[in-house]
């Protein structure tokens, strides 16, 4: 399994379900990922999608042997209901990408976020770019070309993350908002989405 859904009331719950692999992303889980967020998106019974993990690790990157689909890194500037990205692990690389992508991120306290790609002699222009959208491009190329790490509060003063909180109260956090919006009037929602990606 490297998704698990539930559907709680109108509030999708897709969670990366890989922790043996670090919820690091393949053709194969990006495709899966994809696909559950174009269901949500389709379905009348959701109002707003939240991403979540589990294990330690949110999401460790992408596999480079098997690279994902470049709409892993912008699904979030075309979709018409809300997603929300509940953060309760370290983030790199697509990781940062994925909670770039979603419209109101929250994370725990005490992670570590980096851009590493570089690291390991690679660079993704889509990763790049998704997290340039968040924190703006001078940031995003310093984080990109050093590969130095970062914590929850520099995330969270750049804009990658909206909110923090203590790592037992951020599932109830992150519901309350996701149940919030996904009640809320998906027209008002909608006109709202379409601000972001204009």
């Amino acid at each position: 399994m490297i998704l698990r859904i539930e559907q709680d009331r109108r509030l999708c719950r897709i969670a990366l379900a890989a922790p043996e692999k670090r919820n690091i992303f393949d053709a194969t889980f990006a495709a899966a990922f994809l696909q559950e967020l174009r269901n949500a998106a389709e379905d009348p019974d959701t109002g707003a999608i939240l991403v979540e993990a589990d294990g330690p690790v949110f999401c460790g990157g992408f596999d480079p042997t098997s690279p994902p689909p470049d709409e892993l890194f912008t699904f979030g500037r075309n979709a018409e209901k809300p997603i929300i990205a509940a953060v309760s692990g370290s983030a790199v690389s697509a990781g940062l990408a994925v909670i770039a992508n979603a419209h109101v991120a929250i994370a725990a306290q005490g992670l570590t976020f980096g851009l590493t790609d570089i690291r390991d002699s690679r660079w993704h222009d889509g990763v790049y770019h998704a997290v340039a959208r968040a924190i703006g491009p001078r940031r995003a190329l310093e984080l990109g070309l050093t590969g130095r790490i970062f914590s929850t509060p520099d995330a969270l003063a750049w804009g990658l993350i909206h909110s923090v909180a203590p790592a037992f109260e951020l599932d109830d956090r992150a519901t309350e908002i996701g149940t919030a919006l996904a009640n809320a009037n998906a027209d008002v929602v909608r006109a709202a989405l379409r601000v972001r990606s204009a």
